[in-house]
């Protein structure tokens, strides 16, 4: 038989997880969800303007993924913030720079409050205007039903007169440059084809006429067909 050990068997090995302790930034950055996108464009936006520098977009994808921003969201970031007026861009030899500098912001928001300054005081203006015109018509008697029935009267025999005008217009339209080219095209068409039967016509009338020589006179044959005695080719 086997000697069995007298030393107790020892509990299983369990590895130890060590808890290492995060700074409170980080640990709150790691619960946090991502950053949304007004965050990124704000978050990006301060990093450029705390630099006040000219960068590339890959500059910019540095710049962001410093700050947090993923580089595969700056682009839209950037193209956003430049769509909002925030951002600056131009092309400079082969490479497109992006900038905002802080004064650019007073001076957007400058111009922007004098352009609402301006509206306010053109629809003033309008407001003033309109009520100048209020009181001139709340001034003026109120049409009598006299009036009015005149007016009514008036207005249908405009409309008659429009009616007629339309339908002269539409009937000269019938006979414009178009319609007159139109008709002596089919015109020519028509005498085209008429000659074409008028050739037949002739061509069989001389035929018969030589093998019937002395029975059938021209002027006979033309009777017996219904042809006219001046029948020819259309001129």
């Amino acid at each position: 038989q086997a000697r069995r050990s007298s030393r107790a068997p020892s509990p299983p090995c369990t590895a130890r997880r060590s808890r290492s302790r995060l700074p409170p930034d980080v640990a709150g950055m790691s619960k946090r969800k991502g950053l949304s996108f007004d965050e990124k464009k704000a978050t990006l936006l301060a990093a450029m303007q705390s630099e006040a520098a000219f960068y590339t977009l890959k500059e910019l994808e540095a710049l962001g993924k410093s700050k947090g921003v993923i580089p595969q969201a700056v682009k839209e970031v950037v193209e956003g913030l430049t769509a909002d007026g925030e951002v600056q861009t131009d092309k400079v030899g082969t490479q497109v720079l992006f900038w905002s500098l802080p004064s650019q912001k007073v001076s957007a928001l400058r111009a922007k409050r004098r352009k609402l300054a301006d509206d306010i005081e053109r629809l003033h203006k309008e407001y003033d205007t309109l009520q100048t015109e209020l009181a001139s018509v709340s001034a003026e008697p109120a049409p009598s039903e006299q009036e009015l029935e005149a007016l009514r009267c008036k207005v249908a025999q405009e409309r008659r007169r429009r009616d007629e005008l339309k339908a002269k217009v539409e009937a000269m339209e019938r006979c414009g440059p178009g319609k007159v080219a139109e008709m002596k095209r089919q015109i020519a068409i028509a005498k085209d084809a008429a000659n074409r039967w008028a050739d037949n016509i002739l061509g069989v009338r001389s035929a018969f006429l030589r093998e019937n020589r002395g029975d059938v006179s021209s002027k006979q044959f033309n009777q017996m067909f219904g042809l006219p005695e001046d029948f020819d080719y259309i001129e």
